[in-house]
């Protein structure tokens, strides 16, 4: 059975391709840029250049092919995210389902739910989104299960947090950042009661892997979570870097007047804002996304857990020389 993966050279996308290869698998992809595929996939896979938007595109990704992981989107350019996040999909499904595809594996976000209060966040909690890329996320995932329900094709979605692991580009990692603070003694905790809503890359390939292999007929949606108190997830940071953990912390709204600052003086003067809202907003939340129904009702645990995929991931970037 050949496999098509769209967003191949996408952060998770390259791990999930390695996974497939790995596996044996006949792989697919899809991309506009061949160049950037990696050197040593080069005969391992077939590629179909182009966009997804393009006409013909479509067909000719999913003719013969029995599974479809669909990870490609549009994040940066508000001005082109509905065509990629929702009518480019549009497209994928009606040729997925002429070709006789079974099953789409759909890779979405839980910023589709928009939940920003503290507490317990799952799958049944209502979405809000709020920025134009989760509003268009959330209108691609409703196109994809309303589609599924016309029996042609089953679709999983799965919901990652915020993702994390070796293979991040240079220019797209403030994650980096964050384990050198740590590593450097300079980072400070935002609140008390803050949560960590990450989880390593390699959890959410197995996810994917596993809930397309799963023999549960239908569709469904999983949110792929491994979340921590802020407090251990840091602390785990620190074991793996043999320093002391940090203790230091601020008061959210100091972290907010402070971040502002450093942002205003950014805009004036050009100067560096190690601190920014979104990240304070991000380091101070106290929501909680559970992953439980992955495990209770799909039976897919996570092998790796945050633990182990922060050691891998510091051993990467020691390895690539930027730690």
């Amino acid at each position: 059975m050949t496999i098509l993966v769209t967003g191949a050279t996408g952060f998770i996308g390259r791990h999930l391709v390695e996974k497939l290869l790995e596996c044996g698998s006949s792989v697919r992809v899809v991309t506009r840029d061949p160049d950037r595929l990696p050197s040593q996939w080069r005969g391992r896979l077939e590629v179909v250049a182009g966009s997804l938007r393009d006409k013909g595109i479509p067909e000719a990704a999913t003719k013969g092919v029995g599974l479809v992981y669909h990870l490609a989107g549009g994040i940066r350019d508000p001005s082109s995210m509905r065509a990629i996040n929702v009518e480019a999909v549009s497209d994928l499904l009606e040729a997925a389902a002429l070709a006789g595809v079974k099953r789409v594996v759909h890779v979405s976000s839980v910023g589709v739910i928009g939940a920003v209060e503290p507490g317990v966040v799952t799958e049944e909690t209502p979405c809000r989104p709020r920025t134009p890329y989760e509003q268009s996320k959330l209108e691609g995932e409703r196109l994809v299960l309303e589609f599924a329900q016309s029996g042609r094709i089953e679709v999983m979605v799965l919901r990652p947090t915020i993702v994390f692991g070796d293979g991040v580009e240079r220019n797209h990692d403030s994650f980096l950042e964050w384990l050198r603070a740590v590593q450097q003694g300079r980072f400070v905790f935002i609140g008390k009661k803050s949560i960590a809503n990450y989880v390593y890359v390699g959890d959410v390939v197995e996810a994917m892997v596993r809930v397309a292999e799963s023999p549960v007929r239908g569709s469904a949606i999983y949110i792929v979570a491994d979340p921590a108190p802020m407090r251990e997830f840091v602390g785990a940071m620190a074991q793996t870097f043999g320093v002391s953990a940090p203790t230091r912390s601020l008061p959210v709204w100091a972290a907010y007047v402070l971040a502002a600052s450093l942002q205003a003086a950014h805009r004036i003067l050009g100067t560096p804002a190690p601190l920014t809202l979104a990240r304070v907003l991000a380091l101070s939340s106290e929501t909680l996304f559970s992953g439980e129904k992955l495990r209770t009702q799909a039976g897919i645990a996570l092998p790796f857990g945050y633990r182990k995929g922060l050691d891998l991931t510091v051993r990467w970037y020691r390895s690539a020389g930027r730690l």
